[in-house]
């Protein structure tokens, strides 16, 4: 799929989530650090329904699918499951036909959402001020159902009717945030975070199926896409990129700092994924204690260092420059505020060093 128009050219943005409580706080911190790619603030201090978990399972918890929020299982051993499935695919029927208000339904709860409304209601007064791109992120299918369980507790994910929901669920999330994020008339990018993808091909996953992945992904990515959105996928950790590659994703987000390894040995692939409008999104900044060591300078070597290992390897140049971002290396929202704070401000500095 080629993405005509796209062409970031070292735009920084976030990955989501950061440690304030206050969203006024963190929206402060995302218009002063990257104003030109502007996210809406993950805050998961806040508790379980601004968490990474829970933070997306709404239509699943008002249709009893789930239980609270607070622990999140599926309800298999209710007596009226089979009428709690029907009526969550009723509601999945009705969103994918274009009921706006069933659609709602697979939005945020109302302190879930805290930080995207947040961002949102700054948009409608204040408008997307030097924006050329807006930014949302939701976490992946993966990653959700490994943690999300049964009552045996054993992992959702390798339940098929189960897995099937959840997908669904993430597929309207994504077509609901994108909906809403278009309305103020800028391209927006919308990331599924799934750091769970590290997992395949290891020995301690070896039932993952990498067709099944690049489906359910591109399941969401598709969503995306009916909304006029950008698909985007972010993995903290290394992994077989080649599955993202291969799938309907427009801009891969990986930790450049750590796992710079696992991209080196991909020029071909990478090549291909550029050539069909791809984008590198480089989490060239640590979100450790590490970065209190770094500058914005030694961080811009390190990426000019990593672009021409890339292109001694048969990389094309221009292609990876244009087509490239910068973030941090993963959300900051476990950290520190002060290590945060510092994390942004070296990302603002190296997309003013990188133009």
């Amino acid at each position: 799929m080629k993405n005509e128009g796209f062409i970031p050219h070292f735009l920084a943005t976030g990955v989501g989530s950061v440690p304030q409580t206050n969203s006024e706080e963190a929206l402060d911190l995302i218009w002063n650090s990257v104003p030109f790619a502007p996210h809406w603030p993950q805050l998961p201090n806040l508790g379980a329904e601004s968490s990474f978990i829970g933070q997306y399972l709404n239509a699943l918890i008002e249709t009893g699918v789930i239980g609270h929020v607070t622990n999140p299982k599926f309800q298999i051993e209710e007596t009226d499951w089979l009428e709690r499935m029907t009526e969550f695919y009723s509601l999945y029927l009705q969103g994918i036909e274009g009921d706006e208000q069933a659609l709602d339904r697979f939005g945020f709860s109302s302190q879930g959402g805290e930080g995207f409304e947040a961002f949102y209601r700054s948009l409608e007064r204040s408008g997307t001020r030097e924006a050329v791109i807006l930014k949302g992120q939701l976490s992946g299918p993966l990653t959700l159902g490994m943690q999300i369980t049964d009552k045996n507790r054993r992992s959702s994910y390798y339940d098929e009717s189960l897995r099937d929901m959840l997908v669904k669920t993430l597929t309207l999330h994504a077509e609901w945030q994108t909906k809403r994020l278009r309305k103020f008339g800028l391209p927006v990018i919308m990331t599924v975070d799934d750091p769970g993808l590290y997992g395949f091909g290891a020995s301690t996953h070896v039932t993952l199926n990498r067709e099944n992945l690049i489906a359910e992904l591109n399941s969401i990515f598709e969503g995306i896409l009916r909304q006029g959105g950008i698909p985007g996928a972010h993995v903290c950790a290394g992994m077989d990129w080649t599955l993202l590659f291969d799938s309907r994703v427009v801009v891969v987000n990986f930790d450049a700092y750590d796992y710079m390894q696992s991209m080196m040995v991909l020029a071909e692939p990478i090549n291909r994924f550029l050539m069909r409008g791809g984008v590198l999104s480089w989490g060239i900044v640590p979100t450790n204690p590490v970065a209190w060591e770094e500058t914005a300078e030694s961080l811009i070597i390190r990426l000019e260092d990593n672009i021409s290992e890339l292109v001694k390897r048969g990389v094309d140049e221009s292609l990876l420059r244009q087509q490239s971002m910068i973030t941090p290396s993963c959300g900051t929202g476990t950290l520190q505020k002060e290590l945060s704070e510092h994390i942004y401000g070296l990302l603002a500095e190296i997309q003013g060093g990188l133009v």
